[in-house]
């Protein structure tokens, strides 16, 4: 009994320790729990915030690729009109060089025609005073025997340098 009248102190002692301690614990959990609450309520208005910057970012970057995207869409449009007026022009290109070939070809036609037609004499004494390649292109279509008329009456020696250029001659292509 000595014992118990001696612990007794001790245990009402060491009871009134954790009746405070448990308050003081109390105190101190309510006090952090108040701080975690207003860190959440900070981090939430920071999300918020950062949401509401990426949506306005978001909607930024649609409308610039919206421009970007009509932008492309009339270069391409206008990459269509000049590959369609380049394709016109191509074909307007080749119709008038035939033309311009038949015409050439008339034209030839009917010089051809007219030395044929000449006395040989003549046309002898023009095709002698004309440069090589039209005196050549010109007899290069006289048939054979309107040909030998012309250079028996040319002058021996540019007749035959005539016919040496006339073998190998090939009309060139303008």
């Amino acid at each position: 009994m000595k014992i118990l009248l001696f612990l007794l102190p001790f245990l009402l002692f060491a009871n009134d320790v954790k009746e405070t301690d448990l308050v003081n614990c109390y105190q101190i959990f309510d006090q952090r729990r108040g701080e975690l609450e207003m860190q959440l309520e900070k981090i939430e208005a920071q999300r918020q915030a950062f949401i509401a910057l990426k949506d306005a970012s978001m909607n930024i970057l649609k409308k610039k690729q919206a421009k970007v995207d009509k932008k492309l869409q009339e270069v391409n449009n206008t990459l269509a009109k000049i590959e369609e007026t380049k394709k016109q022009n191509e074909q307007l290109v080749e119709k008038y060089q035939k033309i311009l070939e038949e015409i050439k070809k008339a034209q030839t036609s009917k010089i051809v025609q007219s030395y044929s037609k000449m006395r040989a004499g003549n046309a002898a004494k023009i095709i002698q005073n004309m440069d090589m390649n039209t005196a050549l292109s010109i007899l290069s279509k006289l048939s054979p025997k309107v040909l030998s008329k012309i250079f028996s009456k040319m002058d021996a020696k540019k007749a035959a340098v005539l016919t040496e250029k006339l073998k190998s001659y090939t009309p060139k292509e303008k």
